[in-house]
């Protein structure tokens, strides 16, 4: 009977499913440092239990590779640890380095004046599976260039793909500019497939938006919106994607809370709110983090020494920011147990660390509540492996699944394969709007062809297409050229990248 309680609880917070290789990719967390010079574990918290509380085990880990506030983990198909990094290296999950995966930092001045211990940038870290083959993945890096005496500056995004054995590419630059640290997320696409990536660069309200697909890592186009961040981009706060995907918080200690709308379709930020959240002057300037509800409806801060929820669906945001939690004087030896960055756990629980060292996690037992409801309890959570500092696995809602008969679901979804596709290709890809379709002999004829913007808006087509295509003032994107076969009705999608 618990176990069925504990799966009917586990569906009904996360509605929608997605890719099903994927769903227990973050089943189990890593959590912790090097407290002492003979440690040799961590503590490893496995959600995959019946019970709605994780069950706490030693995680053994070898000399040099003890993580310590950087720590990024993906989980396999069943949900136990498959690769992590401490931000030095990359690991298997019998703390291994992997084929290549030494020096995996994009930051050789950071990489000799912290490893092989650690990468003292939290949240800078993210594993996401490649869309298009199961047993291949990608780590996302957000890098960081040294100040001129007042501290580090998040820099660039970059990424490596690997196997569970090796790294395949290694620290490719994504993204060339100065963005707001701390702060990597992904959503999935309406697909239920492909992610994507929202970067803030820093002192602006300009966003890049990345997505990841079969083909690899794209850059899809920078977007202005909302207010300009006001902190200096080095690890302030916690960005997150509600459960649902509809909306994308981004949460700092100086400009308080950006809440946005987001379309998983387009990509497209819109509705900004801001709300202001008091007593952020109390959280210094790298603590503090925040979290969303299961059912998408709340939003949760906690600053050091406050935590506050927000109601996403009050007509008036501001006005519905609630105090749930204070700091109840609790210190151990001479840390503080105040509150610090936070997560969504499988178990639709939101989990919080404390800023500095100490062997406690907060919990939010029942998030989805209103108010005092949500039964926030201080330091509850006992670590009893090593100590923890204000950090927390970063993961992404590997359980939303696609937008069923959403425009975007019609042109990603029930498309046939076809023998000949394989050999329509489009050259080159990407491009400008002009580009040839090259096809086998003997099937011009069988063959229709449009292509689709990410809304399933049709933007060319034609039966018996020239050799080049030329279509003018078209904006730069992702498109889709759907290959029809007139015989057998077969549908093929291939995808098409247009830069301007």
């Amino acid at each position: 009977m618990r176990y069925l309680l504990f799966l009917l609880f586990y569906f009904s917070v996360s509605p929608l499913l997605g890719q099903p290789n994927d769903v227990k990719r973050d089943f189990q967390w890593l959590v912790g440092y090097k407290d002492s010079v003979e440690k040799t574990v961590i503590n490893l918290l496995d959600f995959n239990e019946t019970g709605l509380a994780p069950v706490i085990t030693p995680f053994q880990v070898l000399d040099g590779a003890l993580p310590s506030r950087s720590i990024a983990v993906i989980c396999d198909t069943s949900g136990h640890v498959l690769l992590y990094t401490n931000g030095c290296n990359i690991l298997n999950k019998s703390a291994e380095i992997i084929s290549n995966g030494d020096q995996v930092t994009p930051d050789s001045w950071v990489y000799e004046n912290f490893c092989p211990d650690y990468y003292r940038f939290t949240g800078s870290w993210l594993f996401l599976p490649d869309p298009a083959k199961d047993s291949l993945y990608y780590l996302f890096a957000i890098g960081h260039s040294e100040g001129t005496g007042d501290g580090l500056y998040a820099w660039g995004l970059y990424a490596s793909h690997l196997s569970e054995d090796e790294v395949i590419e290694k620290n490719a630059l994504v993204c060339a500019d100065s963005i707001f640290g701390g702060h990597l997320t992904a959503c999935r696409h309406a697909n239920g497939r492909d992610w994507w990536i929202l970067l803030n660069k820093i002192s602006t309200n300009k966003y890049y938006k990345y997505l990841l697909d079969p083909s690899g890592i794209h850059y899809m186009d920078i977007q202005g919106i909302g207010m300009p961040s006001a902190w200096g981009g080095s690890g302030s706060g916690q960005c997150a994607f509600s459960p649902d995907g509809t909306t994308f918080i981004h949460y700092e200690n100086v400009a308080d809370m950006f809440v946005y709308d987001f379309d998983r379709c387009t990509g497209q930020l819109s509705n900004f709110k801001h709300v202001n959240i008091e007593h952020n002057e109390d959280t210094g300037n790298s603590f503090g983090g925040m979290a969303i509800s299961p059912n998408s409806r709340f939003a949760y801060t906690f600053g050091y020494l406050h935590a506050f929820q927000v109601d996403l669906q009050a007509p008036d945001l501001q006005a519905s920011v609630t105090q749930v939690a204070y700091w109840d004087s609790t210190f151990v030896f001479a840390w503080k147990t105040t509150f610090g960055k936070a997560a969504l756990a499988p178990n639709g629980r939101i989990y919080s660390a404390v800023p500095g060292a100490n062997p406690y996690l907060h919990v939010i037992h029942n998030p989805n509540a209103k108010g005092d409801s949500c039964q926030f309890a201080q330091h509850e959570l006992f670590l009893p492996y090593s100590w923890n500092n204000n950090d927390i696995v970063n993961y992404p809602n590997y359980r939303l699944g696609s937008m069923e008969g959403s425009a975007c679901d019609s042109v990603f979804t029930g498309l046939k394969e076809h023998e000949q596709a394989t050999d329509i290709q489009i050259v080159p890809n990407p491009n400008n709007g002009n580009f040839q379709i090259s096809l086998p002999s003997g099937i011009i004829t069988d063959w229709n062809f449009e292509l689709f913007d990410l809304n399933g808006r049709s933007q060319w087509q034609s039966s018996t297409p020239n050799d080049f295509v030329q279509i003018s003032d078209i904006p730069s994107g992702f498109y889709f050229l759907i290959c029809s076969n007139k015989l057998d009705g077969c549908k093929v999608a291939k995808r098409l990248v247009i830069q301007q």
